[in-house]
Order: structure tokens, then C-alpha cells, then sequence
């Protein structure tokens, strides 16, 4: 199994610059058998991705996110699933080129700097915590990709009120398809990181004796995730769209990136193990 993890840890950036480089041509050409195609390796690529997860999972007994680099492959496939799903979801793969740049990156720099050693917390070893982890990142990975939609939105409506038609106008999706795009994602996003809090915390009841702790990093995500939620139900109830909406998107996932990023710097708590 230690021989498949080495070569599959070499083979996935090679294989995501190849799906990267169909992507782009996609982009650039909009011929519909090569988007196919794309989204087809992608798909299996994915699938691969999992499968080399699992096995370091299940090899070095612990869940893959031990170091920072071991993290970002972890973070690659996320992104990977989160995207895939709206990309079927929406029919619409002309985007892809800008999502498969980011998790190329992450794989890259992931196989290059990689190393296996032991954990550094027992936290790696437990199911339970695997789960939360799982969840949380996917949340935060999909609530990115809505504001890297909603980026593109305004990039786009930047241009067709300029009138200035070019590359991006004839490579990216309608606005509206663009808006949806994000929509979906926000709310996947909101979803999926409330489950990913809410288990941390019913896991920290069954293992560590208490359901909530006065932890600066677990009160800064809470309230930042409750922030973010108030505004996904504000934009839906009050059917705000189009600039408005994306301008809120856009600068939301700043501010909430940001103010994990403190409450990581800040605080140095049981949640510090990469």
C-alpha cells in the first residue's frame, strides 16, 4: 500500500495540470466534446483522489490532515467534490479552468512537501473528529467557491456595462447562471460547516466530557459561522440578487476568512496540532 500512496502522491498533480489544461481549452473554445471530456477525467480523478485518501487513512492510521501539506490535498479534494457537484448541478462547466487552477496549486505544492510521519495529536486517530473535520472543511470549501462565483459575477457585469467584450464576456456563463452558481454554493457551504460545528461539539461532549468550552478559537468560528448564516438568510428572505448579492458574497468570505485566520493566530488551544 506504501508503494500505491508514493505514486498516487505523484500522479495527482500531473493528472489534475492535465484536466487543468482541458479546462482551459474548453474555456477558450467552448467546444462541448472537450467539456465532456473534462468533466469525465475530472470525475475519475476524484474518485483516485479518494482512494489515495482512504489508503493513507487507513496505512498510517490517522485522519490525512497531520501537517500543513498533507491539509492541502485534503483541501484539493474538497474543493474538488464541492465544485464537481455544482458543476453537474448547473450543467455549466466553463468555470472550471479558474477552480482547477487553485486545487493544481494545492495538490502541487502538497506532493512536493509532503512527509508521513506520526501525528502530533490523538485528535488525528478518532472517527469522530475525521467527520467534524470533513465537514467543516467541505463547508468553508464551498462557501470559497461562492465567492469566487460571485467574484466572476461582477467581473462579468464589470464588462458588459463597460461594453468591453472580450475573453472573459465570451468564456464565462450568463450572470444569471453565474448568480445561481453561487447561491447553491452559499447555501451547500452554510449547510455543510454548521453540521461540521455542531458534530465538533457533540464530539467534544462524548469524548472530552463538555458540549461547548470558553476556547477562543471554538467561540470565534461559532460566531462567525452564526454572522455568515445571518447573512445567507438575510440575501435569500429579503431577494436580494445580482451586484448586491455578489458584492455580499465577496466581501462576507473576507471577513470570515479573516476572522479564522486571527482566532487560529490568537489562540493556541487543543485545536492547534498542524
Amino acid at each position: 500500500m506504501n508503494q500505491f500512496i508514493q505514486s498516487t502522491n505523484v500522479l495527482l498533480p500531473l493528472l489534475y495540470g492535465l484536466v487543468l489544461g482541458i479546462y482551459t481549452w474548453y474555456f477558450l473554445q467552448s467546444t462541448r466534446s472537450v467539456g465532456v471530456i473534462a468533466s469525465r477525467l475530472f470525475f475519475a480523478i476524484i474518485l483516485l483522489h479518494i482512494i489515495f485518501l482512504v489508503s493513507q487513512g487507513v496505512h498510517y492510521r490517522i485522519f490525512p490532515i497531520a501537517t500543513v501539506f498533507s491539509s492541502m490535498s485534503m483541501l484539493a479534494l474538497d474543493l474538488s467534490l464541492i465544485y464537481y457537484v455544482i458543476e453537474k448541478r448547473t450543467k455549466e462547466s466553463r468555470t472550471g479552468i479558474f477552480f482547477l487552477g487553485i486545487i493544481f496549486g494545492f495538490q502541487l505544492l502538497s506532493s512536493m512537501f509532503i512527509s508521513y510521519g506520526e501525528p502530533t495529536s490523538s485528535l488525528l486517530r478518532n472517527p469522530m473528529f475525521g467527520i467534524h473535520t470533513t465537514f467543516t472543511i467541505l463547508g468553508i470549501s464551498a462557501l470559497a467557491i461562492a465567492a469566487l462565483y460571485s467574484l466572476m459575477y461582477l467581473m462579468l457585469a464589470k464588462k458588459i456595462k463597460g461594453h468591453r467584450f472580450g475573453l472573459i464576456y465570451d468564456g464565462l456563463p450568463a450572470l444569471e447562471t453565474l448568480e445561481n452558481m453561487a447561491r447553491y454554493a452559499t447555501s451547500v457551504g452554510v449547510i455543510l460547516l454548521g453540521a461540521g460545528i455542531l458534530l465538533g461539539h457533540f464530539w467534544a461532549y462524548k469524548v472530552l466530557g463538555y458540549f461547548f468550552k470558553l476556547d477562543v478559537k471554538i467561540i470565534v468560528t461559532d460566531v462567525a459561522w452564526l454572522f455568515y448564516a445571518i447573512g445567507w438568510f438575510y440575501v435569500k428572505f429579503r431577494g436580494l440578487h445580482g451586484l448586491r448579492m455578489s458584492q455580499i458574497s465577496v466581501w462576507g468570505f473576507i471577513l470570515f476568512f479573516v476572522t479564522l485566520v486571527l482566532g487560529n493566530i490568537i489562540a493556541s488551544t487543543f485545536h492547534q496540532f498542524i
